[in-house]
C-alpha cells in the first residue's frame, strides 16, 4: 500500500513538470489588467470632401437648355456662366417694354414743352391783364375787355394744372415700365446659371437641348477650400475619440499612408451609419460617431475617395 502511494505521487510531480509552457503563459496574460489589454489605434472609414462639403446646384427656372457653358472638373469663379436657358421669350418682353419706355419719355418730353408754353402765354396774359388794369382806371381800357383778359387768365391756369397732372401720370406709368423691366429682367437672368462661388465644378448632369424642371439640381460644385475627411467610428471605440488626435490615412485595402492629419471634429451623439450606403434600409443597426479630419496635405486625395483613417490614441 505505502509503495503504491509513491507511485502515485511520483506519476503527479512529473504530470506538473511536463505542462505545455504555452498553457502557463496563457493563464499569465488572461491576468492582465483592463488597460494593458487597451488599444493603441483605432481605425475609421471615411470619405474624403471638400472642407465647406459639396453643393447641390438648383434651377432658378425650368426651360430648355441652350447651351452649356462649362465641364465636368473646370474651376470656375463666383458670378460665371455656367448654363444658359432659352430665354428668347424673356428678351422679347423685355425689348418690347423697353420700347414702351422710350415712347413714355417722348410723351413727357412734349408735354414737358406744352407746360413750358402755357405758363410762357400765362405769364404774358398777366402782364396784359396788370397793363389793362391800369389803363381801365384812366378810361383808355374798357372794363369788358378786362374782364375777358381775367377769364383768358383762369382758363390757362385750369389748363396749366390740367397739364401739370397729366405730366405726373405720365411719369408714374414710366415708374411702371421700369419696374416692369426689371422683373422681366430679373426671370431672364434666372435662364443664366451662374457660379455661386469660386471652386471646382464637380459633375454637371444637363446637355443642351435637355428639358431642366424649376428647382431640380442640374450640378454639383465644390467650394474653393481645404479638403477634409468625414470619418464614422463604431459606437464601441466612439467614447476613445477626442479633437487633437493623429490620423493616418490610406487606402481601403492598402497599408501604404498616403496623407496624414488631425481630427477636428467629434459628433455629440451617435447616429446611424450614413457613409457609402446606397439605401436608408441598407444601414445597419450598429450607430457610429461621426469625426472629421483636416488633412496636411491631399494633393494624394480626390473627392469623394472612400479611405481607412488610422486613428492613434
Amino acid at each position: 500500500m505505502k509503495n503504491q502511494i509513491l507511485v502515485l505521487a511520483a506519476i503527479a510531480i512529473l504530470s506538473g513538470c511536463g505542462r505545455p509552457e504555452s498553457e502557463t503563459n496563457d493563464n499569465s496574460q488572461n491576468t492582465k489588467t483592463p488597460a494593458e489589454n487597451k488599444a493603441d489605434l483605432i481605425v475609421a472609414v471615411g470619405k474624403v470632401e471638400p472642407e465647406n462639403e459639396i453643393v447641390k446646384l438648383s434651377a432658378q427656372s425650368g426651360g430648355i437648355v441652350k447651351s452649356v457653358i462649362k465641364k465636368d472638373g473646370d474651376k470656375i469663379s463666383q458670378g460665371e456662366l455656367l448654363v444658359q436657358l432659352d430665354d428668347d421669350v424673356e428678351q422679347s418682353k423685355i425689348n418690347e417694354i423697353r420700347m414702351q419706355i422710350q415712347s413714355q419719355r417722348n410723351q413727357i418730353e412734349i408735354e414737358q414743352s406744352q407746360l413750358k408754353e402755357a405758363e410762357i402765354n400765362l405769364s404774358n396774359k398777366r402782364a396784359l391783364f396788370s397793363k389793362n388794369k391800369r389803363l381801365v382806371e384812366t378810361g383808355a381800357e374798357t372794363q369788358q375787355g378786362l374782364d375777358d383778359l381775367a377769364t383768358e387768365i383762369k382758363v390757362l391756369e385750369v389748363s396749366l394744372e390740367r397739364l401739370k397732372a397729366k405730366i405726373q401720370f405720365a411719369i408714374n406709368k414710366l415708374n411702371g415700365l421700369n419696374a416692369q423691366l426689371k422683373t422681366a429682367e430679373t426671370e431672364a437672368e434666372k435662364k443664366r446659371f451662374k457660379a455661386p462661388d469660386n471652386g471646382i465644378l464637380l459633375d454637371i448632369t444637363v446637355n443642351k437641348g435637355e428639358s431642366v424642371n424649376q428647382y431640380a439640381t442640374y450640378a454639383e460644385f465644390a467650394p474653393q477650400g481645404n479638403l477634409i475627411v468625414r470619418a464614422e467610428v463604431d459606437e464601441l471605440f466612439s467614447s476613445e475619440v477626442k479633437v487633437g488626435q493623429k490620423v493616418e490615412i490610406v487606402f481601403t485595402g492598402s497599408d501604404r499612408v498616403i496623407a496624414t492629419g488631425e481630427v477636428f471634429m467629434v459628433s455629440p451623439y451617435l447616429k446611424k451609419k450614413s457613409l457609402f450606403s446606397e439605401k436608408a434600409n441598407d444601414q445597419e443597426d450598429r450607430r457610429v460617431r461621426e469625426i472629421r479630419i483636416r488633412i496636411n496635405d491631399s494633393s494624394n486625395l480626390v473627392i469623394n475617395s472612400k479611405v481607412e483613417c488610422k486613428i492613434k490614441l
